[in-house]
């Protein structure tokens, strides 16, 4: 089996070559996928990312989110951590760690009982297994994030019938792909 590494760089790869009309259009079915969920129903608050690099472009989420009176926020590194800070439009992002866009507000989300985190990742399997980008940010976000529940997205290509894991990923609730739901 190839390492985590080698089949991260493969499907990353494959993932940028990714046409912008194929990925805008795999984006839109990922989130009304997403929010045919009950669990985006039932949330108040509505984690999101912004999406680099070929992601899944989550972030047409944020209007209808906050149009059905939920609060978004966005991830905001801060060295080895990362939290999530309310979202107040693209006029108040700026460069963050790795270049990716983070929310300048102070208001950090700290009650995650009611809060649906949408996660990137870089391979997943139908058990939920995950490979994300090797920081492992989310992973040590989800250990003190008790109540939240967690849907990783991705395009159906980025979904392996198997990958190594170790024993301190952490798998999410549901993996929505344009294709398939699972959780």
């Amino acid at each position: 089996m190839m390492t985590k590494k080698e089949i991260r760089k493969q499907v990353l790869d494959e993932r940028r070559a990714l046409d912008e009309e194929s990925a805008i259009l795999a984006s839109q079915v990922i989130c009304r996928k997403v929010m045919g969920l009950p669990a985006y129903d039932e949330a108040e608050n509505i984690c999101l990312y912004v999406p680099v690099n070929n992601e899944v472009d989550v972030m047409l989420l944020a209007d209808e989110a906050e149009s059905a009176g939920k609060k978004v926020w966005l991830p905001k590194v801060n060295g080895e951590d990362m939290d999530f800070r309310a979202y107040e439009g693209e006029d108040r992002l700026e460069e963050g760690a790795y270049h990716i866009p983070e929310p300048v507000s102070d208001e950090i989300l700290e009650d995650f009982a009611n809060a649906l985190v949408i996660m990137p990742g870089a391979v997943f399997t139908p058990e939920r297994d995950r490979i994300g980008y090797g920081g492992g940010y989310y992973d040590r976000f989800l250990e003190g994030a008790e109540g939240c529940t967690t849907v990783a997205v991705c395009y159906d290509f980025q979904i392996a019938d198997e990958i190594p894991v170790e024993e301190h990923d952490i798998r999410p609730d549901f993996l929505v792909s344009d294709i398939s739901i699972f959780g």
